[in-house]
């Protein structure tokens, strides 16, 4: 069995080389786009330049974290790099970046969507920031997206739906690249500029080269408010400002949103049940970590999943450990979507649950 290769990805660390080194390096792999100067002591700079970039094939995805630089691309730079006239989404994390960007001025700050459109000069002074950049190759834009040929500036204000759902698709993308094989490239690319194309056109998140980036906002939402009661449709549509319609079809394919948050909740329930760390605590006290208010509604809801109860999905999980055997939930499966994660759990902990007399399952003893 041959394994995929990995997504093509460059990586600058500190610790790997001393930091002055290390900022040569960045600042000559930035240099199509820009002149990069210092603004502290390269040697010793307040934070180190940590870079990771991705290559899917129609964009470029930088993940970087740096101290105080100044960014220039004057007329003679961007004569001499015209190859390079990218279309640049930055969205700071961390810090500010105060933008002279042709005849247009403006101050990019955290949770803000802003353009630098490399085919216009750019004199920029950042401070120590964390950034996530999407390069937007000059022939994708023409292609795929030409309403951001000229775009400059800001484009979606922090706290807009459209800032929104962009933030949480680059988060995801942030840690989806690392572990993303190459075979997954077109995917990627197509989602990115399907998200993009229905954006900036301020259109509804609906068609079908954009469901994918919105279902993972929306997804990454659920996953950090399962212990939320009142997460469901009406705080998401809240949240997103987005339609019951727009939100109904865009989890159609996951069986509806209350059955995908259910399921979300049961997962991350069995996932505590049987972690080693969590095996002391109440059951009870569990399932409320992750949105359960009636335990007989999760003892129920457990059952139908699983086929099996909570307390019995506990010690079949001991018993499994008990003999020497790794934790159910291993590195490999955690890439597999939630039904075939269910079976195979199921099946798994069920397994040692019916080997023991009654059903029950046997702890060893002495």
């Amino acid at each position: 069995m041959t394994t995929d290769a990995a997504l093509p990805s460059v990586s600058l660390l500190p610790g790997m080389m001393p930091n002055e080194e290390l900022f040569w390096h960045w600042r000559s792999g930035i240099s199509p786009y820009f002149q990069s100067v210092p603004l502290t002591d390269p040697r010793n700079p307040p934070l180190a330049p940590e870079v990771h970039l991705y290559n899917p094939g129609a964009f470029l995805f930088f993940d970087t974290k740096l101290s105080r630089q100044k960014f220039i691309r004057d007329a003679d730079w961007l004569r001499r790099n015209d190859d390079s006239d990218h279309v640049g989404l930055q969205l700071f994390l961390r810090g500010q970046n105060q933008v002279d960007h042709g005849d247009l001025s403006f101050l990019i700050e955290p949770g803000d969507i802003n353009i630098v459109n490399l085919g216009y000069e750019v004199d920029a002074s950042c401070t120590d920031a964390e950034v996530l950049s999407v390069i937007l190759p000059r022939h994708t834009v023409a292609e795929h997206l030409p309403n951001l040929h000229d775009a400059r500036g800001l484009q979606f204000r922090a706290g807009s739906t459209a800032a929104r759902l962009l933030t949480d698709f680059m988060h995801s993308l942030r840690r989806t690249f690392p572990v993303a094989p190459a075979s997954d490239a077109a995917m990627l690319s197509h989602s990115m500029i399907g998200m993009l194309r229905v954006l900036f056109a301020d259109g509804d998140p609906l068609s079908a080269e954009a469901q994918h980036g919105a279902l993972t906002a929306l997804q990454r939402h659920i996953d950090l408010n399962l212990g939320d009661p009142t997460l469901g449709i009406d705080s998401l549509c809240a949240t997103y400002r987005m339609s019951r319609s727009t939100l109904y079809r865009l989890f159609q394919g996951q069986g509806g949103v209350r059955a995908y948050i259910l399921r979300r909740r049961l997962m991350a329930s069995f996932k505590a049940l049987t972690t080693p760390g969590q095996m002391r605590r109440g059951i009870f006290d569990l399932a409320l970590d992750y949105g359960f208010s009636s335990p007989s509604h999760f003892a129920t809801r457990f059952r139908e999943q699983f086929g099996m109860t909570p307390s019995e999905v506990r010690e079949a999980a001991r018993a499994h450990l008990d003999r020497g055997n790794p934790a159910i939930l291993s590195p490999a499966t955690s890439n597999l979507p939630d039904i075939e994660l269910m079976r195979r759990w199921t099946q798994e902990i069920g397994e040692h649950h019916r080997s023991a007399p009654n059903g029950r399952t046997a702890r060893p003893t002495g």
